[in-house]
């Protein structure tokens, strides 16, 4: 055997080792976590609700998945469709957690915004909670969730400048990704999110430069083919420069899970002046004192729902 033969057959060994381990790694990372059951509903907080069921919106490269959630109509509104000018406040959870997120206080922060005089939908992501079955991507997909409960708003006769949208973690990810398209809602806060997917894999798997950046196009290849996204779609500090819908960033001065720079990386795409962001409190970013991980509205409930509340306010059309 000569040796380009021998050389042949040791590059196409070590390409498909390359690959290989290009595809374990992609399916791990889009392997759901054990579903969390939902075990609470509103009526625990003193809230009229119904349940509902919806379709995620589809894409070329997704299918529709059915949704279940949350309708709770504004106090004193007991049918639909629901009038133009009812303000409405969209909450999606966490990773791993599910319309009620008890963690991140979802069903106290929907309280608290129902008796400022808003209607709330809270709905399961994809393969979380009640919703069908899916990989998980980082956000990406699950940002059809957020424009699918946004259309099932619609449908039910709200206004699209009346919506606000909330999400904590992965799920203020999939809001920010969702509500940098044009139109589809009046405002979006972001708790906890990371700015780029990436950025936290790296940091996660404890990848060096030079491996990182080694892995990422085999990665990319295998996430495109077995799941259908790139690492670069998931990236919110890219997609928020580009966006005009108003954004409120909060984060988690304490945050261990996504460091509070990730915050202030989303600030400044969205041109924030560095004595903002230094500040860590204005208009469009709050840096939680003493707060962990998607835990600003535990550990400062009326702050949160003030600055929450007075945003909204300023942005939903009146």
């Amino acid at each position: 055997m000569g040796w380009i033969n021998r050389a042949a057959i040791v590059a196409g060994a070590m390409t498909s080792a390359y690959l290989g381990a290009s595809a374990a790694l992609a399916l791990r990372m889009s392997r759901r976590t054990r579903r969390m059951s939902v075990h609470d509903d509103p009526s625990s907080v003193g809230l009229p609700f119904m349940e509902i069921s919806f379709n995620s919106r589809r894409d070329l490269a997704d299918p529709e998945h059915l949704l279940k959630g949350w309708l709770i109509l504004p106090r004193g509104v007991e049918v639909t469709p629901v009038a133009r000018d009812t303000r409405w406040l969209v909450i999606v959870h966490g990773d791993g957690a599910n319309r009620a997120d008890p963690q991140a206080g979802a069903m106290g922060l929907a309280k608290a915004m129902w008796d400022l005089g808003y209607g709330v939908l809270m709905f399961d992501m994809r393969g979380c909670g009640e919703s069908d079955d899916a990989d998980f991507t980082g956000g990406w997909s699950e940002r059809l969730d957020v424009l699918g409960a946004l259309d099932h708003l619609v449908w039910l006769g709200a206004d699209r400048t009346r919506i606000g949208v909330l999400g904590f973690s992965l799920g203020g990810v999939a809001a920010t990704l969702a509500c940098s398209n044009p139109g589809v809602a009046g405002a979006v806060i972001s708790d906890s999110a990371f700015s780029d997917f990436w950025s936290i894999i790296k940091v996660r798997t404890g990848m060096r430069a030079g491996v990182a950046e080694l892995v990422r196009p085999g990665l990319d290849l295998m996430l495109q083919m077995l799941v259908g996204y790139r690492l670069g779609e998931v990236s919110p500090v890219q997609h928020v420069s580009e966006c005009d819908t108003p954004m409120l960033v909060i984060h988690g001065a304490q945050d261990d899970i996504v460091p509070a720079a990730h915050a202030q990386r989303l600030a400044r795409a969205r041109g924030l002046s560095q004595s903002d962001i230094d500040s860590g409190d204005c208009k469009e970013l709050w840096i939680a004192p003493d707060a962990g991980h998607a835990q600003a509205f535990r550990t400062h409930p009326k702050g949160y729902v003030d600055r929450v509340a007075t945003f909204l306010d300023r942005h939903l059309a009146g």
